[in-house]
């Protein structure tokens, strides 16, 4: 009887040996950020709720999500900025994306693949809390970390959008196939 239940019993499958290799996936245990975070820097103004007056600063490493504000001042975790900011778009000028529009026919409505240049993206103001700070000992400034609050639809589209393009510039530009 005891060899017929150690027949029947699951074998444990070793430890893989490369796991500590894995990367991280979005919303997994070693990573905190759900979405993709990529490296574009970009002026951006910022207010401080509860404090008249705007301020200088610059963006880096944006997300649908958030993004990574370099300034010079330490504001504590929790504050809530309005931030006012419009995206680079400078890279669209060489760039086309596929469009489909429909042509009447005589045998009624085609379908026809365009190439257009996509367009611009428009001044922006978000919302957005301050989750860490650090301060950058190269650069002699206080970076922070935040993540956009009460973002509406729109906004969240658009930006999305820029990142999408942002890559897909970033591709074609490095195999030398910008349309």
């Amino acid at each position: 009887m005891r060899f017929l239940t150690s027949l029947f019993r699951k074998k444990k499958k070793p430890a893989r040996r490369n796991a500590l290799l894995k990367t991280p996936t979005p919303g997994s245990p070693g990573q905190k950020r759900s979405t993709f975070r990529m490296p574009v820097e970009f002026d951006i103004v910022y207010t401080l709720e509860g404090r008249h007056g705007r301020r200088n600063a610059r963006a880096n490493d944006l997300s649908a999500g958030g993004l990574r504000l370099e300034c010079d001042e330490d504001l504590f975790a929790g504050s809530l900025l309005t931030l006012e900011f419009q995206l680079p778009d400078e890279f669209l000028e060489h760039m086309t994306i596929e469009k489909e529009v429909y042509e009447q026919s005589p045998f009624g409505l085609r379908p026809e693949t365009v190439k257009v240049p996509p367009h611009r993206f428009s001044p922006m103001t978000v919302r957005a809390k301050v989750l860490a700070t650090f301060f950058l000992r190269e650069h002699k400034k206080f970076a922070h970390g935040l993540s956009f609050d009460g973002i509406d639809n729109k906004t969240q589209d658009e930006l999305q959008r820029f990142i999408h393009l942002w890559q897909l510039n970033y591709i074609r530009t490095r195999r030398g196939d910008l349309d």
